[in-house]
């Protein structure tokens, strides 16, 4: 297995579980904003900035992995989840309200982690050069 690669799977997992860590803690960090000073974590700009972060590894991360050991349905369901991510930024909040805009977060983020750990696996296991 190529080192950028493994890395960037690595670092795509890693922006996704910020992104499950984000939305489901906000609430409870909100509650300690004034205790703790993190009003920027409040901001939506944050959750932004993670989903542009993510969708990048993620596509690089998972394109060259499919590229290197064939199993395409690893992509596309990595830009699955990509698309809830991105859904839920742009229209979750006014569409599908707060809740559901953190459920489709959390989907989203959680087959974009499964996607990066099958795709470091079989890069793993096909030594992939």
């Amino acid at each position: 297995m190529k080192f950028p690669q493994k890395r960037m799977d690595q670092a795509a997992i890693g922006v996704s579980m910020l992104c499950i860590l984000h939305c489901i803690f906000l609430p409870l960090i909100l509650l300690l904003v004034p205790v703790i000073g993190l009003q920027a974590l409040a901001d939506e700009s944050v959750h932004q900035l993670l989903v542009c972060i993510a969708l990048v590894i993620s596509l690089v991360a998972l394109s060259i992995g499919c590229k290197r050991h064939k199993a395409w349905h690893i992509l596309i369901v990595g830009v699955a989840g990509l698309a809830c991510l991105v859904f839920a930024v742009v229209f979750g909040h006014d569409l599908l309200g707060e809740f559901m805009e953190r459920i489709m977060t959390v989907v989203g983020s959680g087959l974009i982690i499964a996607c990066h750990i099958r795709n470091y696996r079989l890069c793993a296991k096909t030594m992939c050069t």
